[in-house]
């Protein structure tokens, strides 16, 4: 009893967060450029002074550097320390977390792994809500609204042996994209037809696969308003082909685990939008200065604005983005980016049934890699892969089996995974890491190294 009694009291406070968010971002929107920025430098300043007091492994930096966040009088000044780099998020998390926050309102979860190494992080209960505003309101540009329909067709584990279910918590259709084999993907196709579904929601890589089957098939499209693009990079040969085949627009994203950068497409203009609410975001070049010109290219770091329990400031995300020109057509008040790269190359596995699953659909963010340095997959025969792990001394039996039983329910039988303990993990010729290494024939990746 007292269990359902927390669980609907957390699910109240998240809603209530949800649609606090919605409001801000609905005014937020149509502020001018100073408005905009004066929100967000207080916001800033707010999250800095609570790590001064609050978290150890800033309380020790910002005495080391001399910086004030109650002396703040412009975001630049941020400057002035040093960026955030993985390794220090993953050897000092404890000194990340802040001391005036219970335990009883933290939840753990972790990033799907930049170069094979998945990075845990903690933060806010009910979090998620807030996130979702931000990605719903994004949305809002091409139609969407929480009450309408949506086909989610991403890495989700559908049970049934159609491969489809509906969720009524999402008020949404999902697909399996870890079957999609002509008979099933014709399933797909009619059950998105029958109920008009607007929206589809899903990976570029799983679009375009859906797109392919669809066309050998002699099958029309689902006709949508819009197909919602997330979670990895967008290719604009990519975008022409999606958009073409499906006879709608497509609205895409960047976001990351660490919660600190949010750029969302745009109705009117190919541009990204990025959400001053959201995050602090600077774009730095390879020699450290910022990247300011229409044109220039630079890594996205961020500073949380919003998670108090391990903020990341000045966090160097990996990823990268090109600024775009000083205005947009829409009018809303925001920086813009023409452009977003990210660390998922949508690399394929080939399933039993030939179906393509994209590493991003393999994403966990829980906690079954903690006891693993790096991870890799290795496929050299149709529909089975080997999962090479290097293994922390703290590996043990346990971990094996909560990989195997976590990799079972997302592709079931669709592939066959057999786990290998490793000293060290393959490069390609050019010394770069891969998340997938294979070797099958007349089958390999399209992404170059």
């Amino acid at each position: 009893m007292h269990s359902k009694y927390s669980q609907s009291v957390a699910q109240l406070r998240g809603l209530e967060l949800y649609w606090k968010t919605r409001r801000l971002l609905k005014k937020s929107q149509g502020w001018n450029h100073d408005e905009s920025s004066q929100y967000q430098f207080i916001q800033l300043r707010n999250m800095l002074q609570h790590c001064a007091n609050n978290v150890p492994y800033y309380r020790k930096l910002f005495r080391a550097t001399g910086f004030a966040p109650a002396r703040m009088r412009y975001a630049s000044e941020l400057a002035g320390l040093p960026t955030l780099e993985k390794e220090i998020v993953r050897s000092q998390t404890v000194d990340l977390l802040a001391e005036n926050i219970p335990r009883s309102s933290w939840n753990y979860y972790t990033t799907g792994g930049t170069m094979g190494k998945p990075l845990g992080l903690y933060g806010l209960k009910g979090g998620g809500w807030r996130e979702r505003a931000f990605i719903e309101t994004m949305w809002d540009r091409v139609g969407f609204r929480p009450t309408r329909l949506r086909a989610i067709l991403k890495g989700s584990v559908v049970r049934s042996k159609r491969r489809w279910t509906y969720s009524l918590s999402e008020h949404a259709f999902i697909f399996s994209n870890f079957h999609m084999k002509p008979e099933i993907v014709a399933t797909y196709a009619a059950v998105m037809k029958k109920w008009h579904i607007p929206f589809l929601h899903t990976y570029p890589s799983a679009a375009l696969e859906f797109a392919r089957i669809l066309s050998e098939s002699g099958i029309s499209p689902p006709r949508f308003e819009a197909i919602l693009l997330g979670s990895e990079n967008l290719y604009p040969g990519q975008r022409a082909q999606i958009e073409a085949f499906f006879g709608c627009r497509t609205l895409s994203w960047y976001g990351h685990s660490e919660n600190t950068v949010l750029a969302g497409g745009c109705e009117v203009s190919l541009n990204y939008h990025v959400q001053p609410e959201y995050g602090f975001v600077e774009i730095l070049k390879d020699d450290g200065r910022p990247a300011t010109r229409e044109g220039e290219e630079g890594e996205l770091v961020g500073t949380t604005l919003f998670n108090p329990v391990m903020p990341l400031v000045r966090y160097r995300t990996g990823d990268w983005a090109v600024i775009g020109p000083g205005s947009c057509p829409c009018g809303r008040p925001y920086q813009l980016l023409t452009e977003t790269r990210g660390r998922w190359l949508q690399e394929m596995l080939i399933g039993k049934f030939f179906n393509r699953i994209s590493i991003t659909a393999l994403n966990m963010h829980s906690a079954i890699f903690d006891n693993v340095r790096q991870f890799q997959f290795y496929q050299s025969e149709i529909g089975k892969t080997e999962l090479r792990l290097i293994p922390k001394h703290t590996y043990t039996q346990r971990d094996s089996e909560a990989i195997l039983t976590a990799f079972g329910e997302k592709m079931g039988d669709s592939m066959d995974v057999q786990l290998k303990l490793v000293e060290q993990l393959q490069l390609t010729e050019r010394g770069k890491f891969r998340f997938i290494i294979q070797n099958l024939p007349q089958t390999s990746n399209t992404q170059a190294d």
